[in-house]
């Protein structure tokens, strides 16, 4: 596989590289590979902490729970909350076990006593994708009849992350399912209808909504004969969030997956696809949103097995990646003799041309035209399981 003449190789080392490619963009979105990579957490640190002090970012948002995310910018303001319940709780799918995010947002909170005004948000579905309990407890106060019935609603299903929601949710008879899904309309019906309600009120509503009808999209992918084009109520939030966070006049820096953050839709399956939050993002604010892809060409990654009675339903482990796709991004890098050091590949001239059609995703690769998913790709030698990811 070979890089595409147009395409230009630039320093990843130096985060001055992503000037010319960030512009004056006002939603960049930096992605990565696997959640969980030591070098992956340490470069979006150099990068988020140059776009924050040295480019005027106001906001940073993660893939991480929207509801849960209040604690996290409390800490970030400067709370008392012990790290370590933060960590627990302000997060979703073990995002805060990793010391890398850890000083990420320790350089924010410092950053923070001085006067700044940057906020830290999640972006994601609440309960790790599989409980709208964290969005609908933040609710009960507002209208707790409606809350507690949907909390009751949803008890059957309710599980630590959306692996294991599922198949809790298609166990269920109709009616109970659809029970659910009315109770969530309701809130979110109660809400709206309130004079005044506070400021994240309807997002988190929305949020226990979204979460409900993504466990029905999963019915549908995983059916016997999907269709080509689904729909991923989560990427379709995660877009929601970040809008909002933009319409309230800050850049926003946004930490995502690869596959969430890029511009074109995601391959769930051989043949079936849907729109990612970066789809949905780059519809809405066109070259204003820039995407930051991050990979490597050898390594290993963050493995996981499901177990409802670990943090967040989730054991991690490690896991050896094998050889670059022949088709890849990460094969083109080797193949042009940039393999041995970071490199940062600027991929806008190239698009239309024949170039990389797949990026590393966990332990396999997912097929994509690199180019036009991407507005730039870190390609580092190597990557490793985060320390803390390691422990499990």
């Amino acid at each position: 596989m070979t890089l595409p003449d147009a395409v230009r190789v630039l320093s990843a080392v130096d985060p001055t590289a992503v000037d010319g490619l960030v512009g004056d963009a006002p939603v960049v979105a930096i992605g990565e590979n696997n959640h969980g990579i030591r070098e992956f957490g340490e470069l979006r640190d150099r990068l988020v902490r140059y776009l924050v002090r040295e480019r005027g970012f106001g906001v940073v948002g993660l893939e991480s729970g929207f509801a849960e995310g209040a604690l996290v910018d409390e800490w970030v303001r400067g709370s008392g909350t012990p790290w370590d319940d933060v960590a627990r709780d302000g997060f979703t799918f073990r995002a805060g076990d990793h010391p890398e995010m850890r000083t990420l947002l320790e350089g924010l909170r410092e950053y923070r006593s001085a006067d700044s005004t940057v906020r830290f948000a999640g972006l994601d579905l609440p309960g790790s994708g599989g409980s709208p309990e964290p969005a609908l407890r933040r609710l009960r106060d507002l209208v707790p009849d409606v809350v507690d019935r949907a909390l009751e609603a949803t008890a059957a299903y309710a599980a630590a992350n959306n692996g294991l929601a599922p198949g809790r949710w298609s166990a269920l008879d109709a009616a109970t399912q659809d029970a659910a899904t009315t109770a969530l309309a309701r809130v979110l019906l109660g809400v709206e209808a309130l004079r005044r309600p506070p400021e994240d009120a309807r997002h988190l509503a929305l949020g226990a909504l979204r979460l409900d009808e993504q466990l029905r999209e999963f019915g549908v992918l995983f059916a016997p004969d999907p269709p080509a084009r689904v729909v991923s109520s989560r990427d379709v939030y995660m877009a929601e969030s970040a809008r909002r966070l933009r319409a309230s006049g800050e850049k926003v820096v946004l930490l995502l997956h690869n596959g969430h953050a890029q511009r074109v839709p995601f391959a769930f399956l051989p043949g079936v696809s849907a729109p990612s939050a970066g789809t949905l993002l780059a519809e809405t604010f066109g070259d204003d949103y820039v995407v930051l892809g991050i990979t490597a060409v050898g390594g290993s990654t963050t493995g996981l097995a499901l177990d409802d009675g670990a943090r967040h339903g989730i054991v991690l482990s490690t896991d050896a990646l094998p050889e670059p796709a022949p088709d890849s991004v990460e094969q083109a890098v080797v193949d042009a003799g940039l393999g041995a050091e970071p490199v940062l590949l600027d991929l806008r001239a190239a698009r239309g041309a024949t170039g990389p059609a797949s990026i590393r995703h966990a332990t396999t690769h997912i097929p994509v035209d690199v180019a036009a998913g991407y507005d730039a790709v870190f390609c580092l030698p190597t990557q490793s399981v985060s320390a803390a990811a390691d422990a499990g």
